[in-house]
């Protein structure tokens, strides 16, 4: 997820910041959890991303509660979302 200013053209994304989880299986809990990875692995470094938090960094990024509320609506709200990680 990135968080940032969005205007027109790279020069707009100085303040770009990308979070990520996992969302699945953990370890005593009963449904799955979401839980901090580092962010953009899968794709390459650019403006677009801004700076990639690690778990580490991103567990003390001041944007971090705006990040879990964006991914929680996301998994209680989204049908497809919802519906492959609790099978309803």
């Amino acid at each position: 997820m990135i968080f940032g200013t969005w205007g027109a053209g790279s020069g707009q994304w100085d303040d770009h910041v990308s979070f990520a989880c996992r969302v699945g299986p953990v370890a005593g809990r009963p449904e799955p959890a979401s839980t901090l990875v580092t962010a953009g692995l899968a794709h390459p470094d650019g403006p677009l991303f801004g700076r990639k938090l690690d778990r580490e960094a991103a567990l003390r990024h001041p944007r971090l509660p705006e990040f879990w509320q964006v991914s929680d609506f996301i998994l209680e709200h989204d049908p497809l979302v919802r519906g492959h990680l609790y099978g309803r």
